[in-house]
């Protein structure tokens, strides 16, 4: 503790009154400013900032009760210690005392030694809230500054993973809802020059910014090798190589990797630990089911990956139904899970494939009737031969 205790106001209109007590004061290294009424305690108290203040009550013109409230009201959120002093002894007064903010009451005539207890009391307060509101203020300012490098990473993912993302409209339709912030959840799409289209449907495990983190690198290299035209099955296995170098272990990242030939209507596929992938006809019958044949990204040496595709040669318009697994685990209030039978007949009962992804949605969102869902969901919804100028 410092040679200076504290600083301290004293109001009392008694000039002898005021001498001893600054004598006391002093003598204890506290430093003491002084006011002789109300109105000069609250001027003293705006230009002085004192630490405490020793409140006489009968005063004339402003009395001390009156001076307190206003100072109290002028300290807001800072606890600025009162304590009054009085020969005004009765329990209704210093109830009064304590309702308008005083914090303590010491009766006239003054027991210096009982004064010094309560001042030392009432600085070791003082000191504890000082601390815990620099504590308060750093956390505010730490919060402030995550809240901006939050921003900025939610702006960089942001741009990142809408890449390829005005294709939507054109060839597929998606839906993406993120549990928190940040999605672990990715959608990205491309369109080569051969009129193929490349589709790349991502779950990292986890939720938030440590679940979003990995999905840097996947998006990247699939932009990057999807628009030089390489095969999804290298796509993977290129995925896979960087994501073992980089994951740490238990982290990983299903993916599904969808190649469209547009021209000649076919489908291949790679799904690493992503759920089932549906094929469906124009009469909204099932007629493909494409399940995971592979692990997820990450877990795999290189030489164990196994980077085989499956085909499929689609007749008319098909519509392909990919979706993360938070759409068919998402359970409502009442405990019951939105599975893939109920999506199944979604799908089956819809009239029309240019309006199925907006009734799978009002359906999962009829399920949780305003609840919350505990995962990332995300829902891709493409018709193979749907009209290139289509919104």
């Amino acid at each position: 503790m410092s040679d200076i205790k504290a600083k301290i106001l004293a109001v009392d209109d008694n000039v002898v009154n005021i001498k001893v007590l600054c004598q006391f004061l002093i003598k204890q290294n506290y430093e003491v400013i002084t006011a002789e009424s109300g109105e000069e305690a609250i001027e003293k108290f705006k230009s002085e900032s004192p630490d405490i203040i020793l409140m006489d009550i009968m005063m004339p013109g402003m009395n001390g009760l009156e001076a307190t409230a206003k100072i109290k009201a002028l300290a807001g959120v800072n606890w600025v210690p009162v304590i009054f002093m009085s020969a005004l002894a009765s329990e209704e007064d210093k109830v009064k005392g304590l309702d308008v903010g005083g914090d303590d009451y010491i009766t006239k005539p003054i027991e210096f030694n009982i004064l010094g207890a309560k001042l030392k009391a009432v600085q070791r307060i003082s000191d504890i809230q000082h601390k815990l509101t620099d504590t308060m203020l750093e956390l505010i300012q730490y919060k402030q500054a995550e809240e901006r490098e939050q921003e900025m990473a939610y702006e960089l993912m942001e741009s990142l993973f809408n890449t390829g993302k005005h294709l939507a409209g054109k060839h597929f339709y998606i839906w993406h809802t993120p549990a928190t912030l940040f999605s672990g959840d990715l959608i990205v799409a491309n369109k080569s020059s051969a009129n193929r289209l490349y589709l790349l449907h991502a779950d990292s495990t986890g939720h938030g910014l440590t679940a979003a983190l990995p999905l840097l690198p996947v998006s990247q290299t699939f932009y990057q090798m999807a628009n030089k035209g390489f095969s999804i099955g290298n796509i993977a296995r290129e995925m896979n190589k960087q994501l073992k170098f980089i994951m740490p272990i238990n982290r990983f990242v299903a993916i599904t990797l969808l190649l469209v030939d547009l021209e000649n209507n076919i489908l291949e596929i790679w799904n690493g630990g992503n759920p089932s992938v549906f094929v469906s006809n124009e009469k909204r019958k099932i007629v493909k089911r494409f399940d995971s044949k592979h692990l997820a990204l990450g877990i795999l040496p290189d030489e164990s990956f196994d980077s085989k595709t499956e085909f499929y040669s689609c007749e008319g318009n098909n519509t392909v139904v990919m979706y993360s697994d938070g759409l068919v685990e998402a359970k409502n209030s009442d405990g019951e899970i939105f599975d893939e039978a109920m999506l199944l007949d979604t799908i089956k009962s819809a009239s029309d494939s240019a309006t199925l992804r907006d009734n799978i949605v009002d359906v999962i969102t009829s399920h949780l009737n305003g609840g919350k869902a505990h995962d990332d969901m995300s829902l891709i919804v493409l018709n193979t031969q749907q009209d290139e100028q289509a919104d």
